[in-house]
Parts: structure tokens; C-alpha cells; sequence
């Protein structure tokens, strides 16, 4: 009890900074959608960017089209609401920036509209946005994206109890992902055919699958996802009823969880746990098991999962505490009704049979029509007017672009003149005070440069552990870097991690999956992503011609 109250404060005392910014977001976002202008969106952005929610600083200016104002602070407003687990507002924004949406970020805008919908636990909306975002990806022919959006089909799928399909869906996203040759998202995609297994209730070829990614992530030494990975194999242990095996990897996970905060993998196993108490009949620690996952799921709002708390609790109260159980019960009857219908059965069905029969790649035929007749009717002053946005997003790109190789341009040289000043037998880590031709500025970037270049390969290059290294406080580091460069720490090891990409890509023989890696980028995707917005070209592309100057 004791545990549960302490857990509570905790919570509370966290929540209470984060409620004031959502409450300052609310309101700016209140006065847009009144007043729709630029001077609103940017004081949004500004907060995104202190949150570091966007890759770059995003400013408009009093020539952007209202169109582009409203798209982009409505999808970024769906963005905020879903990592601060408000479901329903992200929904709402989405809904309103995806008509305004363009190609090159309709499938971000759809994706972010399921993952809502599937956190409210309505799966047959979720199931229709990704299936858009299915029919995108198969069209542009990126088996990384492909395999992405049919592992996200597979989990709503799985939410919904339709788990023949899910498995063709997990199953067909796995032969993508080998494609793509993307470890990382194979780790994640394994991890999730070991789930749709467990809930067939196959519980062999669950453990292999879960074995094998938790193989994956050990390899890939991504510790924040080995407790998730252990979490899963719990699952198919407990199915196996092998319950012993299956206490002591979640005795490693959830603490492991907890101190990485990933709440929603901690309310799962803390789930799991408490049923494997009611197995030894410790109904006590049940309870603070399905507790701690209820109260989670309630900050959430996630009502899936919280229904499965609900059952937990029910079951390990009963005795002890009758009347508190049955309201339990009672919540866990009423969200399991709302959950799953008689409409939604019909609904997913009718999915069912359109995966089966393979009818993906007609349908995006019939859309590409549709959309090509949409756009044929569309006016000469619309067009101008489209064109004009995407000249001033242009312009801000390159001008973000420029900064970037400014930045980079410094860190090379402040590099090189460190390695000069250094012996070729020396090996230190950070740069020695002795050294008279730097000042302390240059001397703190130097220690920053490498600090952030040692702790890519194993993702240990955040603020905190860099203002550790420097013996800084997280607050102290900040402003100092701020002062000395006039960026966001994420804007300089973002700079510091291109870089060091492009003079791997130049010299080095690895392939982009590696260098990807080694600058800490855990997704090969989100790494190409980045490298194609600083130089313009894809990281293969920028290999090629690295090769091509150098014969």
C-alpha cells in the first residue's frame, strides 16, 4: 500500500510542470484555431522545440498560406497530444491536418491518426487509417515503410481479437522487413509476431520469436528494449505455464522499465505480474501489480489495457475487498462491451477478407485514379498557391540547411585542431587545460565533440550523460552551450552526428545500416530521413558519389 502511494506522489510531483506547458499549448492552440496566424503558430513551435518534439527550429512568416500554417500546427498539434497520451485531442488535430496534408507527409499524419484511435481501444477506425497508411507506403515501393505500417496493422488487429489476420499481416511485414535489411526494425517486427502467437495461443513458436528478438536487441546492445523483449518471452513462459521462468525475467523487466520510463511496457508487464501472482495465490501483491498497471493505463488513457487491469484487480480483490472488486468488475464489463461490438466485428471482417484475397495493390490503383481526377479539377490559383507554400518552406530548409553546415563546419575544424595539437601515441578522452592555443570555449566544444562521438555506438550521447562527463549540471550545460554556439543541444549533436555519417560515408566501407548505428541512430529510416534533410540526397546516394569522385 505503502508503494502504491509513494508511486502516486511521484506521478503527481512529475505531472505538474508537464500540465502547465499542455495548459500553455491548449490555450495558443485555442487562439489559432480563432485567429490562424503566424505569430500564434510560431510561439506553438517554439514550445515544440523546447520540448525537442521537432527535429528543427520551425518559424513561418506573415507570407506562409494559411493552408500551410493550418496543416502544419494541426499535425503537430495530433503529434504533442499523442506522445502526452491525450488520444482524443490528437485524434481531433489529425483529422484536420490530414485534408491538408501533402504526399511526402500524408503517411506520417495517418499513421499518428491510428496509433490515437488505437489507444482508445476503437479499432475499426485505427484498422481504416492504417490501412491508408498501408496503401501509401505499398504504392511508393519502401519495403522499410511497408513493413512498418504492417506491423502497425497487426497490433490494432491483435487489439481487436481478429488474430488470424494479424498473423498474415506480422508475417507479410517480416518478409518486408528482410528487404529493407533493417535490424532494428526486424528486432520489433519478431517482437510482434511473438505476441499474435501468444494470443493464438501458440505458444512454442511465441517463445522462438521472442528469443530471437530479445537476441536481436542484446546484439544491437539496445538496452531500453531488452526489458520489453523479456516481457514478451514472459508472456509465452506463462502460457508454457512455466511461471518460475516467467517471474524471475519480469523480476529483471519491470524494474529495468521503470527506470527507462517506458510506462506503457512497464504497465504491461506490471499486468503480467499480477496474474502470475493470482497463480501463487498471493492476491496482495496482485493487487499492487494490476494497480500500479491501472494507474498507468488511466494516465494514458488507455482503455484496452486498463480492461485488463480492471479483470485483475477484480479477481485478486474479491475476497479481501468484495465491494471494491465488483466496481472493478463492473468498469471491465462496460469497457469490454464499448471495445468490441457487434459493428466493429463486422467492420474488421470485411478487412479480413480483403487482406486474405490480396487486394491491396488494386485498391491503390482505384485511389490513384481518384486522387488524379481530385487533382485534375483543382484551379490555376489553388496550384499558385501550393507552389508558394512550398517556396517559403523552401527557403526556410535551406536556411536551417545553411546553419547546419555552419555547425558542422566548425565542429570539423575544431577537430582537426585538436588532433594536431595532440601526439599520435596519445589517448585521451577529453582535452587537457594545458593547452594554450584554445580558449575555454573552444575547449568545452572540443570535450563536447567528443563526448557525443564516444557515446554514438551505444546511444549514450543525451544532455544528461554529456553534462555528466563534463562534471556540468543538465541546466548548466544547456545554457552553456547556448551561449557558446547559440543552439539547442539537439541541434549540435544532431550537427556532430552528421558530420561524423558524411565522413563515414566518404571513407569508410560499411553500409548505411552501420554507419546508421554507429552515430546513434537506432532506425536506419529515421537516419536517412535526417542525412537527406541536411544534404539533400540519400545517404546511398551520397556514398555513390563519394566513390565515383574518388576514382
Amino acid at each position: 500500500m505503502l508503494r502504491r502511494y509513494c508511486i502516486l506522489i511521484i506521478v503527481t510531483l512529475i505531472s505538474v510542470s508537464a500540465w502547465t506547458q499542455t495548459e500553455q499549448v491548449d490555450s495558443l492552440l485555442s487562439v489559432f484555431n480563432s485567429k490562424d496566424t503566424y505569430l500564434t503558430a510560431n510561439r506553438f513551435f517554439d514550445i515544440l522545440h523546447q520540448e525537442e518534439l521537432t527535429d528543427t527550429h520551425i518559424q513561418f512568416t506573415a507570407k506562409t498560406p494559411v493552408d500551410t500554417l493550418r496543416q502544419q500546427v494541426w499535425y503537430w498539434a495530433s503529434e504533442y497530444y499523442l506522445s502526452h497520451q491525450n488520444y482524443e485531442q490528437g485524434t481531433a488535430y489529425g483529422l484536420k491536418a490530414l485534408p491538408l496534408s501533402q504526399a511526402d507527409n500524408r503517411g506520417d499524419c495517418l499513421t499518428t491518426i491510428a496509433i490515437c484511435y488505437f489507444r482508445l481501444g476503437d479499432f475499426n477506425h485505427a484498422l481504416t487509417y492504417a490501412k491508408q497508411c498501408n496503401e501509401l507506403d505499398m504504392k511508393a515501393g519502401d519495403p522499410d515503410n511497408i513493413s512498418s505500417s504492417f506491423n502497425l496493422m497487426a497490433a490494432i488487429l491483435l487489439g481487436a481479437r481478429q488474430y488470424d489476420e494479424a498473423e498474415k499481416c506480422i508475417l507479410r511485414g517480416l518478409d518486408y522487413c528482410r528487404q529493407a535489411d533493417n535490424p532494428q526494425r526486424q528486432a520489433v517486427l519478431t517482437g510482434m509476431a511473438c505476441e499474435v502467437y501468444n494470443n493464438k495461443g501458440d505458444y512454442k513458436q511465441a517463445l522462438d520469436y521472442a528469443r530471437q528478438a530479445l537476441d536481436m536487441e542484446q546484439q544491437m546492445k539496445r538496452t531500453d528494449k531488452i526489458p520489453v523483449r523479456q516481457s514478451q518471452m514472459a508472456e509465452s513462459l506463462i502460457g508454457l505455464k512455466r511461471y518460475d521462468e516467467a517471474v524471475k525475467l519480469l523480476e529483471q523487466a519491470i524494474p529495468a522499465l521503470r527506470d527507462n520510463g517506458n510506462r506503457h511496457s512497464l504497465g504491461i508487464a506490471c499486468n503480467q505480474m499480477g496474474r502470475l501472482m493470482l497463480y501463487e495465490n498471493n492476491d496482495r501483491k496482485a493487487a499492487d501489480y494490476f494497480d500500479e498497471a491501472l494507474q498507468i493505463f488511466l494516465e494514458q488513457k488507455d482503455i484496452f489495457n486498463e480492461c485488463r487491469s480492471r479483470k485483475g484487480l477484480y479477481e485478486a480483490l474479491r475476497e479481501s475487498n468484495p465491494k471494491l472488486a465488483m466496481q472493478h468488475n463492473d468498469r471491465y464489463n462496460m469497457l469490454r462491451d464499448s471495445i468490441f461490438d457487434n459493428e466493429t466485428v463486422m467492420l474488421l471482417s470485411r478487412y479480413a477478407a480483403q487482406l486474405d484475397n490480396e487486394h491491396l495493390q488494386s485498391e491503390n490503383e482505384t485511389l490513384r485514379k481518384a486522387r488524379q481526377r481530385t487533382f485534375m479539377a483543382i484551379g490555376a490559383g489553388a496550384v499558385l498557391l501550393v507552389a508558394l507554400a512550398w517556396l517559403l518552406v523552401y527557403i526556410s530548409t535551406r536556411r536551417q540547411k545553411r546553419r547546419i553546415a555552419e555547425l558542422m563546419r566548425q565542429i570539423s575544424e575544431l577537430s582537426a585542431h585538436y588532433s594536431e595539437q595532440q601526439p599520435d601515441d596519445t589517448q585521451q578522452e577529453t582535452v587537457s587545460t594545458d593547452n594554450q592555443s584554445m580558449d575555454d570555449d573552444e575547449h568545452f566544444l572540443v570535450n563536447v565533440i567528443q563526448t557525443v562521438e564516444q557515446g554514438l555506438p551505444t546511444g549514450q550521447y543525451g544532455v544528461e550523460q554529456i553534462a555528466t562527463s563534463l562534471k556540468l549540471t543538465t541546466s548548466t550545460f544547456r545554457r552553456r552551450l547556448q551561449q557558446v554556439t547559440g543552439e539547442t543541444p539537439k541541434a549540435y549533436i544532431t550537427a556532430i552526428q552528421m558530420q561524423k555519417a558524411a565522413n563515414m560515408l566518404r571513407s569508410a566501407d560499411m553500409t548505411v545500416n552501420e554507419v546508421a548505428q554507429k552515430c546513434g541512430f537506432n532506425e536506419t529510416s529515421s537516419f536517412s530521413r535526417t542525412f537527406k534533410r541536411i544534404y539533400g540526397v540519400a545517404p546511398t546516394q551520397y556514398a555513390q558519389c563519394a566513390e565515383t569522385l574518388a576514382v
